[in-house]
């Protein structure tokens, strides 16, 4: 089999910027990761960005990215401005079966690399004290897990996150 065979016979993924029609992916997605945790989305208060991810994220400044493999959405990760030169990660979130493949570790590059060409100096997150697997990640591109935590979610009374951030140089 050649080369091009072989390849073209592999699923297709991409990272790309979010587009309108990828919102039923994204929320199926972030679903699939709420469910593993009993956890539900309120688009009215704590998850009221999904309500309209371009407003949230690049009309706001930011960005948004979604992984997908052919037309299906697979995985996330988000940006935006905060207060001067920092910016927020926030809504990585991949499919159970796309974890430890090196995809958040893609995800998580894309957005350190914008926040480069814009001029950010640190990025901040919070993330749930129970998304172990994405605070190895976080600590291994240079994050710094603090001892700052918030319970904010209204809906999930049992989400708690820890403040992580990641200082200029990248």
């Amino acid at each position: 089999m050649n080369s091009w065979s072989e390849t073209s016979n592999r699923p297709s993924f991409t990272i790309r910027p979010y587009e309108p029609e990828d919102r039923p992916g994204v929320i199926n997605a972030i679903k699939s990761v709420y469910d593993e945790y009993r956890y539900e989305i309120d688009f009215d208060t704590f998850d009221r960005d999904l309500a309209d991810i371009l407003s949230a994220y690049q009309d706001s400044g930011g960005e948004f990215w979604v992984l997908t493999e052919e037309a299906t959405v697979v995985g996330m990760i988000g940006v935006i401005p905060t207060e001067g030169d920092t910016c927020e990660l926030r809504r990585l979130y991949l499919i159970r079966s796309y974890r430890g493949q090196g995809w958040g570790s893609k995800l998580v590059q894309r957005l350190v690399e914008w926040a480069r060409e814009h001029g950010f100096r640190r990025i901040v997150l919070w993330s749930d004290v129970l998304f172990d697997a994405a605070h190895k990640l976080y600590v291994k591109h240079g994050f710094t897990a603090t001892g700052k935590t918030r319970a904010i979610d209204p809906n999930n009374l049992t989400s708690v996150e820890r403040f992580f951030i990641k200082e200029d140089p990248y």
